[in-house]
């Protein structure tokens, strides 16, 4: 709600259409309004309203993104004061960039106010008047329409009132959430489209979230001739059928989605049960709770939709807004709280400091504790001791993976001996690592008193493996001294490792003119020397700016594998990829692919982000920052191209807050050591290996942005492809 900005008024156009009654009620600002065609100007309370003459139309505007149908008995002082049954329809357009949830609540809010049984007129004149007054106080409603049809005969029942709200889809497949349609507590949906083809509506667990835990409908696709039912976004196709000209980009077309009892069904028309030509039952491991829904099309058209709504005048002054921002509130807050636990993990953190890290206020603890409770039930977490908790490793879909809580790990002998050890920082990248095992056991050793530490133990190939994950690295000497730490615990404890893999996520360095150069998000970067020195890994810990001159000198130390097995076994494969054909399969594909499945039932998706994600900026030399297109592949790279394929880089990977993150020193020292990708610090795990004489190891990044590693959209699939890479590398040696 507002006030009447200044230099607006309210200008009322009325007329007659397909013998319906129409009144537009539109702010104009004064200079745009014609006073030729003012029939009266308004004062006293209703200063601000123009009348216009009645016009022979309406000037043309867009579709109206929200309308309001309900019937209506009221006193015509034209019709003798009889009681007229009048059908209404209201429609609104709004001001501005609000979102869906607010201009929804807006118009429920309107209307609400409009009927309310206090003020409400009992004359046709006296509702047009208070529907004016209501829009200069209204401020976010830009135009409203009043459509009234005279109906005969009589009805026993006064039918509902009903709300739609519509939604515009650009022509590009790029999903929009409508939170203003709640579907959490239904298993129904009934609505209008008008496309030209590629309709496409998720019914998603998490709002947000169309890859992980969704069910795609896909009307009209492949030039509207055949419509699927996917699991997740361009996901496996569960049902399909051929549905010609099922769509229509000039006029609307009615459907429905059901999924109750996790059988989804589509059909046409707004009754439910009619015309079924899409069904899927929906097996167990794959049922979830629905919502939240979005839509989208493609690139071949725009969309527009409708969804109808029943409104229950109890629940018309309800603020449904509040409640939905208090639920998104607790939404984040529980994201909040696994997120300081996965960053711990494996060791645990009392309630108080949970709650301290996730500014949860004293008079939310409560809810805060219940929250948890339920998060325990469903195995995300686990509380050891009264009050202290830790995040556990939830079960996975595909393959079997038992988690214990030990004291002391089991006695491992002969070939249960593991030989390759996998090190990584980040709760998902341990997931990821753990989707490439086979065979795979668990065991978190919990200590109270000191660091506890987790290792999975499992097969890739003919290989025994075990994986540990690092309580999140900082820069304080207590983080260095616990990282140290579990690489020496994870080397002593497995006394037969002969090669580490440290598996984890980074950032890129891109080249802006050489594609077969530039490094991408999603791409992989393994460590592999380029020079003479061998070194793999280079720590920079001090930047001196050169005096008289434009560069800069650096204080480095280098990292270099006194065995070069998984050096040369990485370039191995690089040559048998590179001769391969263009269009086969790289190795590692098939990996990522096979991980996503098993780690679907995770809290992080670890599907890859779209494309149009991966924005490319440039630092100018006088510091301005522009995006600029990414390098195009060129001659035969071109023919054969594959955008959206991970690719894997060669080369060496650095760290140093004082390079990872700032143009132009960022870009200066890579090209010095013939950089392809920065990590947050982590020389203190390399500094570990080397002191307890681990002569093998390998570092495999996946490349999540363009600075060290820590922006989290691409972070769960850079991590699955850095550890499918790893698979894919081990299984060839």
């Amino acid at each position: 709600m507002g006030t009447r900005p200044n230099g607006e008024e309210v200008v009322l156009t009325a007329v007659k259409r397909n013998g319906c009654a129409m009144m537009r009620m539109e702010r104009l600002k004064k200079c745009d309004i014609n006073l030729k065609k003012v029939h009266h100007i308004a004062g006293g309370p209703y200063r601000g309203i123009l009348v216009n003459k009645q016009a022979d139309q309406l000037d043309t505007v867009g579709p109206c993104e929200g309308r309001v149908e309900f019937m209506a008995y009221l006193i015509n002082s034209d019709h003798n004061n009889e009681a007229i049954r009048d059908r209404w329809t209201l429609r609104f357009w709004f001001r501005g960039q609000s979102d869906g949830v607010t201009k929804k609540q807006t118009l429920t809010e309107y209307f609400s106010e409009l009927i309310s049984p206090k003020t409400l007129p009992r004359k046709y004149v006296g509702f047009v008047k208070r529907a004016l007054v209501l829009l200069q106080r209204y401020s976010l409603i830009k135009r409203l329409e009043l459509e009234v049809e005279e109906l005969d005969g009589e009805e026993d029942d006064l039918p509902p009132i009903k709300s739609f709200v519509s939604v515009f889809t650009p022509d590009s497949y790029t999903y929009r959430f409508v939170p203003e349609v709640p579907v959490e507590s239904k298993t129904f949906l009934a609505f209008k489209i008008k496309a030209g083809c590629d309709a496409n509506l998720s019914l998603c667990a998490v709002y947000g979230d169309v890859e992980r835990k969704t069910y795609e409908i896909s009307l009209g696709a492949e030039n509207n001739a055949r419509s699927f039912i996917r699991d997740g976004s361009l996901g496996p196709i569960k049902a399909e059928s051929h549905t010609v000209n099922l769509l229509s980009e000039n006029e609307f077309r009615y459907f429905w989605i059901s999924w109750a009892d996790h059988h989804v069904q589509v059909g046409k028309g707004a009754k439910q049960g009619q015309d079924i030509f899409l069904s899927w039952v929906v097996p167990p491991n794959r049922q979830f709770k629905v919502n939240s829904m979005a839509v989208a099309t493609s690139r071949q058209t725009k969309g527009q939709w409708e969804f109808a709504e029943i409104i229950d005048a109890k629940d018309l002054n309800k603020n449904k807004r509040n409640k939905i921002k208090l639920s998104l509130l607790w939404l984040a807050k529980k994201q909040k709280m696994l997120q300081v636990l996965e960053d711990a993990y494996p060791i645990s953190i009392t309630t108080n400091t949970l709650f301290r890290k996730c500014t949860v206020k004293q008079g939310d603890t409560i809810t805060a504790v219940v929250m948890l409770k339920d998060m325990e039930k469903k195995g995300l977490v686990r509380e050891v001791e009264k009050g202290v908790w830790i995040r556990m490793q939830n079960k996975e879909e595909i393959t079997e993976h038992a988690v214990h809580m030990v004291k002391d790990l089991p006695m491992l002998t002969g070939e249960d001996q593991p030989t390759i050890g996998l090190i990584t920082t980040l709760y998902h990248e341990k997931l990821a690592v753990d989707a490439m095992m086979e065979d795979k056991k668990t065991y978190i050793k919990y200590k109270t008193e000191s660091e506890s530490q987790v290792y999975t133990l499992g097969n890739i190939g003919s290989y025994r493996v075990v994986s540990t994950k690092l309580a999140k690295m900082g820069d304080t000497e207590a983080d260095v001294v616990a990282a140290e730490n579990t690489v020496t615990r994870l080397l002593g404890t497995f006394s037969q490792i002969a090669h580490v893999f440290m598996v984890g996520i980074g950032g890129a360095v891109p080249s802006y003119t050489d594609h077969d150069k530039h490094v991408r998000l999603g791409d992989v970067v393994v460590s592999t020397p380029t020079d003479d020195t061998g070194a793999i890994y280079v720590y920079c810990s001090k930047v001196e700016k050169i005096k008289k001159a434009s560069g800069y000198s650096y204080v480095t130390r280098i990292f270099s594998p006194k065995e070069q097995v998984l050096t040369n076994a990485a370039l191995k494969m690089k040559r048998q990829v590179e001769s391969s054909l263009p269009t086969a399969p790289r190795p590692w594909d098939q990996y990522i692919e096979s991980g996503k499945d098993t780690l679907r039932g995770q809290e992080s998706n670890f599907h890859r982000p779209m494309i149009q994600r991966d924005k490319l900026f440039y630092t100018k030399p006088d510091g301005d920052v522009i995006q600029v297109d990414h390098p195009r592949p060129q001659g035969f790279t071109a023919r054969h191209n594959r955008e959206g394929q991970t690719q894997v880089r060669y080369g060496v990977i650095a760290c140093g807050q004082r390079v990872a993150r700032a143009d132009p020193v960022r870009t200066d020292f890579a090209h010095m050591n013939s950089v392809k990708a920065f990590q947050q610090e982590h020389d203190a795990v390399l500094e570990s290996l080397e002191g307890n004489c681990c002569e093998s190891y390998l570092v495999v990044l996946g490349m999540c942005d363009y600075a060290d590693g820590s922006k989290k959209e691409w972070m769960s699939y850079a991590a699955l492809a850095a550890a499918a890479y790893v698979k894919s590398l081990i299984l060839t040696m």
